[in-house]
């Protein structure tokens, strides 16, 4: 049985991973690792190796085990989420962040928000089968997903907030619904959304959200990140000024560069070639990834693992479509790239469960 799991086991899936992370750390290296604190890229090599290790670690047990764990692990989330925003650490005019005592290690509830929030889905939409569901059958998802992207968006975190739509939009399309259905039900979500969202977004969210459209009106202020990051990338040209090159970057005239725009970063160094070198990596991690929800045994696992593509795949859109004006600047990191601990781990967690679905993905009664 240990050979046939290990035949199923998608290693070129998890080797990709590890290099986009391995350029993620050397992009770090390259506008951190002359600080004088202690090294930001030193503890990024150390969140992917223990990220790899977990990923590795997971395979010894069966992802249909957290199906019983499922209900559990979301009223956990929640609660973390609820007393984040009544008593979480205040900073930079945000509730984000958990801080252990004593380990000086600060965690972000939101991240790992997603992977459980596609949990907790993919148990209850298991439950309708084969059958074609319809309309009132999603008054649970959308609840499920509703608590917790409430919970997160009066953080405020509106990056992460925008990573659950997508999720429920992507399996209801997997479940079966009817085209028809499905837009009249995005019409249903995004009226009350954009109206809510009058009320919901802070003023200089609003001023990011407007100000891709002309970043030169407001130069310096809520257009200045985004005009740094389109001259970062176009001055890159075809094959980049070189590593630690980067003038926009090591000027210090690209803002949050190991996080939000680590991808301009990387287009400033290595050029267009490098840029396109780097999507042809994560368009190869969404394929394999599609590739084991395609294959996967049961309904359950084949929910899981597209809530988790999805996850992953609108980061990846969202963050690059971002930094070269497409979408609004909305503080998002880029998957397996961009420093930090909690997004590094569940980046990692959730690519484990993937493969821990591929490499399950044949009936145990034929073994």
């Amino acid at each position: 049985m240990f050979k046939r799991y290990l035949e199923h086991f998608d290693f070129l899936l998890l080797i990709t991973a590890g290099v986009i992370s391995t350029l993620g750390i050397l992009t770090i290296y390259s506008v951190t690792g002359e600080n004088p604190s202690p090294n930001d890229f030193q503890k990024q090599m150390l969140w992917v190796l223990s990220g790899i290790i977990l990923s590795v670690g997971i395979q010894f047990f069966d992802y249909r085990y957290l199906k019983k764990a499922a209900p559990f692990l979301y009223l956990g989330i929640l609660l973390i989420l609820i007393y984040l925003v009544i008593r979480g650490q205040f900073e930079l005019g945000v509730r984000r962040w958990i801080v252990i005592p004593g380990l000086n290690i600060r965690l972000q509830p939101s991240e790992f928000a997603k992977p459980i929030t596609v949990l907790m889905l993919a148990r209850w939409m298991e439950r309708w089968g084969d059958q074609q569901p319809g309309i009132s059958h999603l008054w649970m998802p959308v609840i499920i997903l509703g608590l917790p992207l409430v919970l997160i968006v009066k953080q405020p975190d509106l990056g992460t907030s925008l990573m659950l739509p997508p999720i429920l939009l992507a399996l209801i399309f997997v479940s079966g619904f009817r085209v028809r259905t499905l837009t009249i039900l995005m019409l249903c979500i995004m009226i009350p959304v954009f109206f809510a969202g009058k009320i919901v977004i802070k003023p200089y969210q609003m001023k990011r959200i407007t100000s891709f459209l002309n970043p030169e009106a407001d130069p310096q202020g809520s257009g200045y990140q985004l005009i740094q990051s389109k001259i970062a990338i176009g001055s890159g040209g075809l094959t980049g000024k070189g590593f630690k090159q980067g003038s926009q970057s090591h000027l210090d005239f690209l803002p949050v560069q190991d996080t939000d725009f680590i991808f301009a970063v990387w287009a400033e160094e290595w050029g267009f070639l490098g840029a396109v070198g780097l999507l042809c990596l994560f368009i190869l991690l969404i394929c394999r990834c599609i590739g084991i929800a395609k294959k996967a045994e049961d309904l359950f696992g084949r929910y899981l693992c597209i809530g988790i593509t999805t996850i992953i795949f609108s980061q990846i859109f969202i963050n690059i479509a971002m930094v070269i004006g497409l979408l609004p600047i909305t503080g998002l990191p880029l998957p397996f790239m961009s420093y930090g601990g909690s997004a590094c781990f569940t980046n990692f967690l959730s690519l484990g469960l993937v493969l821990n679905i591929g490499m399950r993905s044949f009936p145990v009664y034929n073994s």
